[in-house]
């Protein structure tokens, strides 16, 4: 899969649960924005907070809305192996295209150990795996040479996610598991990232302002391979101004939720799960004042399409 692929929050209701009507509503207005795949419950929406059958429950709903549509990553990593397969094998059954998987957190883990949890995992289930690397939400970066073994090893671990801060480490694990797997493919997700990484050779990007701006990173994606520099630069400049995004809340998915809200639902509060809370006033003024931006700035211009 290449391209842009929003990794969309997950909307509640007032009770918590997810709201299933106001999540269809949210996706049908990304798909329209061009994009090439959606993540469901990855980090901005929420994977660790909500019970295996409310995950199963969203995912049952939502999988087969989406099937014919575009293709669909579910994470399903967590810290318990079984529970890992338990869910990847739900999510295979529902006809998902791959599953998203976080390296195991909270206690640091031996390269060894990090192997045997994604093998073990390769060898459960037949649907393609992508590694998560995110080191400041899970204490460890995934070692390259670890990801460089299960490439070789188990033909269903397809690619990775790097939520990473230095694009040095995306260059590394793109020039080196070039020289392992053709098919191996690897995605940034910082939005100033985008740039850079396709230039490096990534085949997509899993990036926070794809949720709420769709068309930007689309329109960025599409000028990066039409070779138009001149609206590289702009549009390039333009998403990386917007990684203030991430400082605006220490929980920054909570941002992502009100940017939701201020583009697609602006009339309505958001809810938002114990013991999360929104104690940020001006969220949804900052991120309306954001998308207001990027609108009035021209990306829904046809120059762009």
């Amino acid at each position: 899969m290449r391209g842009i692929i929003p990794p969309v929050v997950t909307l509640v209701d007032e009770n918590g649960k997810p709201d299933l009507a106001k999540n269809k509503q949210m996706v049908d207005k990304i798909i329209e924005a061009g994009v090439h795949g959606l993540v469901l419950l990855g980090s901005s929406g929420e994977f660790p907070h909500f019970t295996m059958q409310e995950k199963k429950d969203y995912l049952n709903e939502i999988i087969p809305y989406l099937r014919g549509k575009l293709p669909v990553l579910v994470g399903t990593g967590g810290v318990i192996l079984e529970e890992t397969i338990e869910l990847t094998l739900f999510v295979e059954r529902l006809g998902a295209d791959g599953v998203l998987v976080v390296n195991p957190f909270y206690w640091n883990l031996s390269d060894e150990q990090i192997y045997v949890y994604y093998a073990e995992l390769a060898k459960a289930v037949n649907i393609d795996i992508y590694l998560y690397n995110i080191p400041q939400l899970t204490g460890q970066e995934i070692p390259v040479c670890v990801i460089e073994k299960l490439a070789k090893d188990f033909d269903n671990i397809r690619g990775i996610k790097e939520t990473v801060s230095s694009i040095s480490r995306i260059r590394t694990v793109i020039n080196e598991l070039n020289s392992v797997r053709e098919d191996f493919y690897v995605y940034s997700a910082f939005d100033e990232h985008l740039l850079d990484a396709q230039i490096l050779g990534a085949a997509g990007s899993i990036n926070g302002t794809s949720v709420f701006l769709p068309e930007l990173s689309v329109r960025l994606y599409e000028a990066i391979h039409n070779s138009d520099f001149s609206q590289v630069k702009k549009l390039h400049i333009e998403i990386s101004n917007k990684m203030e995004l991430y400082s605006w809340h220490p929980s920054f998915y909570i941002s992502m939720k009100e940017a939701v809200y201020a583009r697609w639902f602006p009339e309505e509060s958001v809810n938002l799960r114990t013991p999360f809370i929104n104690n940020e006033q001006d969220l949804r003024s900052l991120a309306k004042a954001m998308i207001e931006e990027s609108l009035c700035s021209g990306v829904y211009d046809e120059k762009y399409n």
